[in-house]
């Protein structure tokens, strides 16, 4: 039986009969018929929540002996190895964006906060893998044109509900100005002449 969990209700037209759907905020107290004792718990893109250790430790709480958790967070920051990002709107997005997290306290690497976390709970066997993920259609190969083309679509749908909030509250820019500097981005993001990844 799966459990799929969200903030907001969500509910697909089509679900197998084994799936149900329940609306939660997971960095709260976990509240699960029956004691929620899951053998696989995966998490994913959460964000830099403020209280890793708690929701470390609910996971933990709530696996059978052997079970495992998964997450999986980006690290957005941008890696160029031809350089064919420098000087470019989106490089200087990235570097705003960090900037903008810092003045808020958090870092775009906070995913590495979570490998100590899940060692101090007591899990054991954990494995951490990275991936290069395309930022657009930039790299050979069907398998990275098509990851790099998803890629491209998430960019253009998160760009501006993630970038307004850091740069107005963080870096003091006013709105008509996020708009306008996030137009020549856009038009960076899915050129295949700039090479970029992100880390997975």
């Amino acid at each position: 039986m799966g459990i799929a969990v969200d903030i907001d209700p969500v509910q697909p037209p089509y679900t197998r009969s084994n799936c149900s759907f329940m609306a939660m905020d997971i960095t709260h107290d976990w509240d699960f018929t029956g004691g929620g004792n899951f053998d696989f718990i995966h998490i994913r893109q959460l964000g830099d929540i403020q209280d890793k250790k708690k929701l470390v430790q609910s996971t933990f709480d709530n696996l059978e002996p052997g079970g495992w958790v998964e997450f999986t967070e980006w690290i957005a920051i941008l890696q160029s190895p031809n350089h064919s990002l420098d000087g470019t709107a989106f490089r200087k997005w990235n570097d705003l964006l960090e900037q903008g997290m810092r003045s808020f306290g958090t870092t775009l690497y906070y995913p590495n906060k979570f490998k100590p976390l899940l060692q101090e709970t007591g899990f054991e066997h954990i494995i951490e893998t990275r991936n290069g993920a395309p930022t657009n259609a930039c790299y050979p190969g069907k398998r990275l044109q098509r990851i790099g083309h998803l890629m491209t679509q998430n960019w253009l749908l998160v760009l501006e509900p993630l970038t307004m909030p850091v740069f107005t509250q963080a870096l003091g820019w006013s709105p008509d100005q996020v708009k306008s500097f996030l137009v020549d981005v856009r038009k960076e993001i899915g050129n295949t002449q700039y090479h970029s990844f992100m880390t997975l």
